[in-house]
């Protein structure tokens, strides 16, 4: 959208530029058509030979390093296979060349059907209006002339004003959504393994050999309490099933603790908004927040539950809580019976461990397998180490993002620039003949892009928050959603400098307007 803007404002504003050599071939008696094919022509050729640049690159550079990226963690994709698709080059470049020739179109229409004695003649420049600024009097009248110039000029302006608010708010959103991926992805760990799932390893039971015990809770008790490294211990069941509601269907583990207590004591389950705490009671079952989104149910609402090739049971939603990675539904033993009319098989201990525990997990793990009912240990350390290299991965599409949004941001604020000092050469040339140094006209430019600036960012932080970064999450990781005060920081105070860096530019430009240019007749 940026783009089109960009290239849209640079064709009319070319067209526009010409009205006086239009005027001369209209009086000359060139055809309305034969004017406007050189017009036409150019924006033809400049967007399509941008887009065959963009294909040959884009098409092979962007899916290159995203790939990359997510090679880390997907074993699976070893071989690169980056072929051309030719059916987004062929719509990604026909929506820009129609973009372009139309604006064109519309601006040879409106500069062709007008009398060649008014194109000569150069258009008038805008008259000044008050501005309700002005009705505000205990801050207007504490206003400088300049100040107060400056406004007016804002409102003068509107179609730049416009441009320039969407151009700047656009590219700081981009830039935001960078940063904030950066925030929300790279908290997902802590998040998950700091405040919710509190405990530390899990013991996979062997049920063959469980099923010839006895007593299979007495001697597995046992066995964890002699475990001097483990704190507490909660016995669970753990199973993957389908969760549905609707045509909405989400894979999740059911979680069912013999124990609710001991449950609780492994895990936070909260409000992520509210950071209200829940009770797990016989009355209903806990869900995910990312999960309980894509099924379209909160509390009080229903869910299916299907387990392997049983018939689906339902459950009643009673809290949804605050989680990151996976799905996952948690229900007490009551509540399973209630549901699935049958009791829950035990398959897994769940360990918290004490600080000798955490020191020595691999010798903890190794006694523990070492008992024939125990078949597996895995630790939430190994599991937080490997997700955090698999999200720092992620990094170079966040530096793809702000680098691609900085250009994106350097190229609108440069041309839009660029066209506001060439609507008033005669304006700022006026200016300069009235004695204003070079500084000054420079600083009368640069006041009205610090302020399109200021709230172009300001506006782009409410583009970039929220919906974008809820709408790039994938299936069973849910972003942190909390972007930090510095990356808002970061994104302002990037497209201030970009600003200030097209400022320095302009100023030369606008050193060298020629003041005799005030003085020349129009006729």
């Amino acid at each position: 959208l940026v783009a089109a803007l960009v290239a849209l404002t640079a064709i009319t504003r070319m067209v526009e530029e010409q009205r006086t050599l239009i005027g001369t071939y209209k009086a000359l008696g060139y055809s309305k058509a034969a004017i406007a094919k050189k017009y036409l022509l150019y924006a033809l050729s400049a967007t399509l030979g941008g887009s065959i640049v963009g294909v040959l690159i884009g098409e092979k550079l962007f899916p290159f390093i995203i790939i990359i990226s997510y090679r880390l963690m997907y074993a699976s994709l070893l071989k690169l296979v980056i072929p051309y698709n030719w059916h987004y080059a062929i719509l990604s470049t026909a929506l820009a060349v129609f973009s372009v020739t139309f604006a064109a179109i519309v601006a040879c229409y409106r500069e062709l059907y007008a009398q060649p004695a008014v194109l000569m003649r150069p258009v008038a420049p805008k008259p000044g209006k008050r501005v309700l600024l002005e009705r505000i009097g205990f801050i207007w009248k504490h206003l400088s002339f300049s100040q107060k110039n400056t406004f007016r000029n804002l409102f003068r302006y509107k179609k730049r004003l416009i441009m320039t608010v969407f151009g700047i708010g656009c590219t700081t959103g981009l830039m935001v959504v960078g940063f904030g991926l950066k925030d929300s992805i790279m908290n997902i760990a802590s998040l998950q393994y700091d405040n919710i799932q509190l405990y530390d390893a899990m013991a996979a039971l062997n049920t063959d050999e469980t099923d010839k015990l006895d007593d299979p809770d007495k001697t597995l008790n046992e066995i964890m309490e002699n475990e001097s490294g483990i704190e507490t211990f909660a016995k669970v069941s753990m199973k993957s099933m389908d969760i549905s509601s609707g045509s909405n269907v989400r894979t999740a583990y059911t979680v069912v603790c013999k124990d609710a207590q001991a449950l609780e004591s492994m895990m936070v389950f909260q409000s992520r908004t509210t950071k209200k705490t829940y009770e797990l009671t016989d009355n209903g079952v806990i869900l995910t927040e990312q999960m309980a989104e894509a099924l379209g149910v909160g509390e009080g609402d229903t869910v299916s539950i299907t387990s392997g090739e049983n018939a689906p049971v339902t459950a009643v939603v009673a809290h949804v809580m605050e989680n990151y990675l996976m799905h996952y539904v948690y229900m007490t033993e009551g509540c399973y019976e209630k549901v699935f009319q049958t009791e829950p098989e035990y398959n897994m201990y769940w360990l918290k461990l004490n600080k000798d525990g955490r020191a020595n997990e691999d010798v903890l793990g190794q006694r523990l397998m070492d008992h024939d009912e125990i078949l597996t240990v895995t630790y939430v350390s190994t599991t937080r180490e490997m997700i955090d290299g698999m999200l720092s991965s992620l990094y170079i599409i966040v530096v793809v993002l702000v680098i691609s949004a900085s250009l994106l941001a350097f190229v609108v604020i440069y041309n839009l620039n660029n066209i506001n000092i060439s609507e008033r050469k005669r304006e700022l040339a006026t200016i300069k003949l009235l004695g204003f140094y070079d500084s000054e006209v420079a600083m009368y430019v640069y006041r009205e892009n610090i302020w399109l600036t200021l709230i172009g960012a300001f506006v782009g932080i409410f583009i970039g928050n929220g919906f974008i970064i809820k709408t790039v999450q994938v299936n069973q990781v849910m972003f942190g959603l909390d972007i930090s005060v510095p990356s808002y920081i970061y994104s302002m105070v990037l497209a201030f400098i970009f600003s200030m860096a097209v400022n320095g530019v302009m100023y030369f430009q606008l050193k060298k307007i020629d003041m005799i240019e005030s003085l020349k007749s129009v006729e």
